[in-house]
């Protein structure tokens, strides 16, 4: 079972990075564009790639991570390199929510919600490279 979960938990995070970045790409294309109809398909192309694609993986994901560390929490409350991981995580799932809600808000018409996006997936896929690297390079606590 534990295995399961790590492999369901590291696909879930290929699909929903991916198409996290993608969704924050496609909004920042959006942002820029001067044809208000190019805008508007551009926007409602990465929110909807937000809905079917990068939720659900980021629930998937978020479902593994937490049944893993369930098996075995007072474990995983020992290593250190859990907590570097949690802690990066952490931010990639709130940039993944910004990411989101700037996708909606172009979508519906804004024409400064996408602006910042392109920025903001850098910063996401930063904490995601942290995330994999405390994943990684784990060590166990010396007890």
């Amino acid at each position: 079972m534990d295995i399961l979960l790590v492999v369901l938990h590291v696909m879930s995070n290929l699909v929903w990075i991916g198409s996290i970045a993608s969704v924050g790409w496609l909004t920042a294309a959006a942002g820029r564009q001067d044809d208000p109809v190019v805008r508007k398909v551009v926007a409602e192309l990465g929110y909807r790639l937000y809905k079917r694609a990068a939720t659900p993986a980021f629930l998937a994901s978020f479902a593994c991570g937490v049944g893993r560390f369930l098996l075995d929490p007072k474990t995983y409350m020992q290593l250190h390199w859990f907590h570097g991981k949690l802690t990066f995580a952490i931010a990639v799932i709130a940039l993944h929510h910004v990411i989101g809600a700037k996708a909606r808000k172009t979508a519906s018409g804004s024409m400064q919600s996408g602006r910042s996006s392109a920025i903001l997936v850098g910063v996401l896929l930063v904490c995601a490279f942290g995330t994999v690297v405390f994943a990684i390079f784990k060590t166990q606590a010396v007890p």
